[in-house]
């Protein structure tokens, strides 16, 4: 009987002792890595270069969790309804970062800012007001610069071969000239394909409140007036102009059916470039292995809410561990290394370096050309002066970034976001509107400009469009009385 005592507390020592060690295990942090269709067959090694650095610093590991863009949404409100695990997760990109806490899919992070992510603070202070709902902060921006101006990518190899002078603060009346040109040689000038969006924003900048754009401010750092824009003799002019352009065969003539995009457009060369958001970093979104690109700026530099919220890292309402999540998160910040293994993978293997430098890199040559071993299209981590550019950019690249920051406007409502609560109803009716009149304005398919805008902002109007402006209005004059 004594053996079997004797052996009983033996092993329940044992069992005490092993606890701790259970205990002691490293939490596993998980990060959403949101992308298209690829494959991504390099993560695991990603993860293992990055545990090293990782259990080194805060004692914790990664797990990188692929998202399909497409399925973010869904991905990140189910997950944390069915209480799945779930640490960082990535706002802004497909759900607007207000209605994210409105869900109560985020944790407020001042506190664990202040006690485990202070360069993360440091990196986003002169934003930081935008990362704010209601004087909380929700989420940490991957824009940390986030100075962005309305731009035009386009077709450098033709535009030398048909001599077309591209040079930044173009305005509509030269695109048009460069759109005559390339007529003469059975080439189009762009294409706005069948979109419902404010496609305006994208040649002429400016803030938009609220879904469907309920509201804006087209020069946003001389004003904090709200307008229904689509009321506006700028949105009228950008549409004659959209229809000068189709009319005159600079733009296809079925492009609100054809399903193209503009993107396989423009790698196929139909057409000659496209309006696109602009930074000094622009150009390696568009890298095409059969001809040169080229990117010119359309307005001056703004720092909005909009372009600070384009992509955030927030930590998910039911996350295990936060603690941890915002360690992780601010060492992405703090360290190079980390931030360069999330976005561009392993040197050697997802990337190769340009020789001369230790700063900029190609896929080509290296096993990710197809993009298939690890590739982040969609997500910005940390500053970008901790990360590494691709070629064609080189070095000149963060001096170029630091003064086109330095050279932005502030946008006089940086931070305010339309709480569209009551809205639901105009919300709805607004974008029904939109998406049946819309697309045809944008394409410039209407026979008469002056009456199909008439016909649209009345329609806006009788869906409640003033009424969404004017609450635009109120509480942006609430917001910056309280700034």
């Amino acid at each position: 009987m004594k053996k079997i005592v004797a052996l009983l507390l033996s092993i329940m020592m044992l069992a005490l002792a092993a606890a701790p060690a259970l205990a002691d295990e490293p939490y596993e942090v998980s990060i959403q890595f949101v992308g298209l269709f690829e494959e991504n067959r390099n993560i695991a090694n990603v993860e293992a270069a990055l545990n090293e650095i990782t259990l080194e610093k805060i004692g914790c590991t990664v797990d990188i969790v692929p998202v399909f863009i497409g399925n973010l949404p869904s991905t990140t409100s189910l997950g944390v309804a069915g209480d799945e695990k779930l640490d960082i997760v990535v706002a802004g990109l497909t759900s607007p970062l207000d209605t994210m806490v409105k869900d109560e899919l985020l944790l407020p992070l001042d506190e664990l800012l202040a006690e485990y992510g202070q360069d993360a603070a440091k990196a986003t202070e002169h934003v930081d007001a935008a990362q704010r709902i209601n004087g909380v902060t929700y989420a940490i921006s991957g824009y940390s610069y986030a100075a962005l101006a309305a731009g035009f990518v386009y077709n450098k190899t033709m535009a030398e071969q048909y001599g077309i002078d591209m040079h930044d603060f173009m305005t509509m009346d030269d695109l048009t000239k460069v759109g005559e040109t390339l007529k003469e040689h059975g080439v189009y000038l762009t294409t706005v394909g069948s979109s419902d969006q404010c496609y305006y924003k994208f040649f002429n900048g400016g803030d938009y409140f609220g879904n469907s754009a309920m509201g804006g401010i087209l020069d946003p750092a001389h004003s904090t007036t709200v307008q229904n824009v689509y009321a506006t003799e700028e949105m009228r002019d950008f549409w004659k102009t959209m229809k000068l352009w189709t009319d005159s065969g600079y733009m296809p003539a079925d492009q609100l059916t054809d399903t193209t995009t503009v993107q396989e457009y423009f790698m196929q060369q139909h057409i000659f470039g496209t309006a696109s958001s602009f930074d000094p970093g622009q150009i390696s979104s568009w890298l095409n292995p059969n001809f040169e690109v080229g990117v010119v700026q359309l307005t001056d530099a703004v720092i909005s809410t909009g372009s600070v919220d384009e992509f955030m890292l927030g930590i998910a309402s039911n996350c295990r561990n936060p603690e941890k999540a915002m360690q992780l998160i601010n060492l992405i910040y703090a360290d190079p290394e980390v931030n360069n293994l999330l976005q561009y993978g392993v040197e050697g293997t997802d990337y190769l370096p340009v020789e001369g430098s230790d700063k900029v890199i190609t896929f080509t040559g290296s096993q990710n050309e197809d993009h298939n071993s690890y590739y982040a299209p969609f997500v910005r981590y940390g500053t970008k002066m901790n990360c590494k550019v691709t070629a064609p950019l080189t070095e000149q690249y963060y001096e170029d970034l630091q003064a086109f920051e330095d050279s932005a406007a502030v946008s006089l409502s940086l931070g305010y976001t339309f709480d569209n609560d009551g809205f639901g109803a105009e919300a709805g009716a607004i974008a029904a509107v939109m998406a049946e009149k819309l697309p045809m304005l944008n394409a410039g398919m209407v026979s008469d400009v002056d009456a199909a805008a008439d016909e649209f902002v009345k329609a806006l109007e009788q869906a409640g469009i003033n009424d969404a402006v004017k609450a635009n209005q109120e509480q942006l004059d609430a917001f910056l009385a309280n700034k």
